[in-house]
């Protein structure tokens, strides 16, 4: 699919030095949905220029299954997260077993993970007052009792839309549409995280003036190969400065173009086509700024 500078981004270039600084990878997915197997994108990825593949747990359960496989494999390496779905949709007697075995590892091991995360707030799949307090309740606790360990974090922003109002509590605040955003910069604030260890993962605002709010701050923005069709996406990468952004897939979703279709870490040069068409850049330029970003901030050798 060719595409037409100064309409849409153009094609990735052939051979980019990539990273993908956030995907889910290998993952427990439908086998007829997979593009090729996982050894297979694990082959392509670096066959295609790649250097290094960040994968993301989002709890105790898929941990256990990244680690086994990353650490089997070379120039890979692992965030280890207790993602706001997890807090929302698992039973409550499961959640805080597991919680607390994965909280045991996060503090017994930290020289075995690049970061903690993904972690955070969302207020879509939580759409009543008391889920939203929970999630907010666990994030708190993450930080305050991880914070000592100087580990980098990912965060998972999603903020409510009009469809997601608690009709309970329909003047509550938490159903702003920025308010989780507000919410979580509270709390890094109150907890004194220092803002160049934190990364939002594919954040998109909701509004485009959020970028560069977050970026001014120090914040560390991942731009997502969907970036490269889709325009919302596309205007936000604008507004943020590329020594404040790494790459990423979100692999299996967040196809760059196509809906429904599993991801690969690979297309994570489709973040750097569209990185290049949003700041009027080189490809190569950027591919290599935002590898040395993505290796100031997880202290990786590649």
């Amino acid at each position: 699919m060719k595409k037409k500078r100064g309409l849409v981004p153009i094609e990735p270039e052939s051979s980019l030095p990539l990273v993908d600084c956030h995907c889910h990878f290998p993952w427990n997915q439908n086998p007829a949905r997979m593009v090729e197997t996982y050894e297979k994108q694990y082959e392509l990825f670096f066959k295609e220029g790649g250097k290094y593949i960040i994968s993301c747990s989002v709890d105790w359960e898929s941990h256990k299954f990244i680690q086994k496989f990353v650490e089997s494999h070379d120039n890979m390496g692992y965030t280890s997260g207790w993602a706001p779905q997890t807090v929302t949709f698992t039973d409550k007697k499961k959640h805080d077993e597991e919680f607390s075995q994965w909280m045991d590892y996060i503090q017994n091991n930290p020289s075995n993970y690049l970061g903690i995360g993904e972690i955070g707030l969302d207020f879509h799949h939580a759409k009543k007052l008391d889920k939203r307090k929970r999630q907010i309740e666990i994030f708190k606790k993450i930080i305050h009792e991880t914070k000592s360990l100087n580990k980098p974090y990912i965060l998972h922003v999603r903020n409510p839309t009009q469809n997601d109002v608690d009709i309970d509590n329909p003047n509550h605040e938490f159903n702003d549409f920025d308010i989780v955003n507000k919410i979580i910069i509270k709390i890094l604030e109150e907890e004194e995280i220092e803002p160049s260890r934190v990364m939002w993962h594919c954040f998109s605002g909701p509004s485009k003036e959020w970028g560069t709010k977050i970026a001014s701050e120090g914040y560390i923005i991942s731009a997502i190969s969907s970036a490269y069709g889709n325009k919302k996406m596309l205007r936000f990468t604008s507004e943020v400065p590329i020594s404040n952004i790494v790459t990423e897939t979100d692999a299996p979703y967040q196809h760059p173009y196509q809906y429904g279709v599993s991801n690969t870490p690979r297309n994570v040069k489709y973040a750097i086509a569209a990185l290049a068409f949003s700041h009027s850049m080189d490809q190569k330029e950027v591919a290599e700024i935002v590898l040395n970003n993505a290796r100031n901030f997880f202290k990786i050798k590649l």
